[in-house]
């Protein structure tokens, strides 16, 4: 009984998650001061891969998070290097959240899917 809750639970909370943050978004007009939903939903969907995670396997999967995010640092830095022959930080931070955001929900939906296919 605990695992299927934690399949349901793992999937309305991304469905939830974008849901919440596109609403706030539109509901504040934070669109006009430059925020998008994908950057409130970032911080929310590590969070909570990190809960769902923690719950439903023997250990959780952070690391492997951590390491794909610093990954993505590493090759948008080459990209700006190399493509742009210069870095700026305020255009790096906000293409790093915004690729981020993409990034972690992917590997969100890959661990619903490994979730999924657990007994």
């Amino acid at each position: 009984m605990g695992m299927i809750l934690m399949k349901i639970a793992s999937i309305l909370l991304l469905i939830l998650t974008l849901v919440v943050c596109f609403i706030v978004t539109k509901l504040f007009g934070l669109r006009k001061i430059g925020f998008n939903f994908a950057d409130l939903a970032f911080p929310l969907l590590v969070f909570e891969y990190y809960l769902i995670t923690a719950k439903a396997f023997t250990h959780n999967f952070l690391p492997r998070l951590g390491v794909a995010l610093s990954l993505l640092a590493i090759l948008l830095v080459v990209f700006f290097l190399v493509k742009k022959r210069s870095f700026y930080y305020p255009k790096f931070i906000k293409f790093f959240w915004r690729a981020g955001f993409l990034l972690t929900l992917i590997i969100y939906i890959a661990m619903v899917v490994e979730l999924m296919m657990l007994p």
